[in-house]
Parts: structure tokens; sequence; C-alpha cells
């Protein structure tokens, strides 16, 4: 899979807006963003596959969206995407619910 693809994805989520890396500050968006460099895994001595980290992180200001449970479901999809863990915090200063998604992409980027 690859970056686009990933994006790809998060784009037929709902009609939450998506962005790469920063945002507008709507209502609710959603913004991912590589982290902590590539994966690989050996086989052999070889590189048998690649992969990548990705952060995704969704922001809402509604209490009880149902979007993140469309994320998690949207991203258990597919099978070159692991979810390592799932967050959520309340920021008082913003008044946003912050959600955070952890996962793993297999794929070359």
């Amino acid at each position: 899979m690859t970056l686009l693809e990933f994006r790809d994805i998060l784009l037929t989520i709902s009609n939450v807006p998506v962005f790469h890396n920063e945002s507008d500050k709507s209502d609710e968006y959603i913004v991912w963003q590589e982290v902590n460099g590539a994966l690989g895994f050996n086989a052999d001595g070889a590189e048998a596959e690649s992969g990548m980290r990705i952060a995704v992180e969704f922001f809402t200001k509604t209490e009880y969206s149902t979007v993140p449970n469309k994320i998690k479901k949207k991203l258990e999809a597919y099978d070159e995407i692991y979810i390592s863990d799932i967050g959520i915090d309340y920021e008082a200063d913003t008044g946003y619910n912050h959600y955070t998604f952890d996962v793993e992409v297999i794929g070359n980027g």
C-alpha cells in the first residue's frame, strides 16, 4: 500500500475533512502523518517486506461521535493495515475530543 492509497482510504470514511500533517481547525477533522520512519521485515537475510508507521488523529467537538468507530472499521478492513493502539483524550483548552489511531501499514510508501 502506498501513502496515497492510505490517504484515499481515509477520504472514504465520512464527510469529515482529511489533512496530511496540519489542518484548518474546523469543528471536526482527521489529520494523518508518518511517524518513526519505515518498517523493515527481513527473511533469510534479505528484506521481505517494508512498511511505515502512521498516526491518524480525529478531532471533534461532538460528544459521542460515530466517526471514530467508522475509522476503526475502515482501517481494520485492510490486511495491509494493523492498528497497534487507540486512544482518546479531551482537550479542555480547545474543547476537542482527540482520538488517536497508531497504525502500521505494509507497503512501499
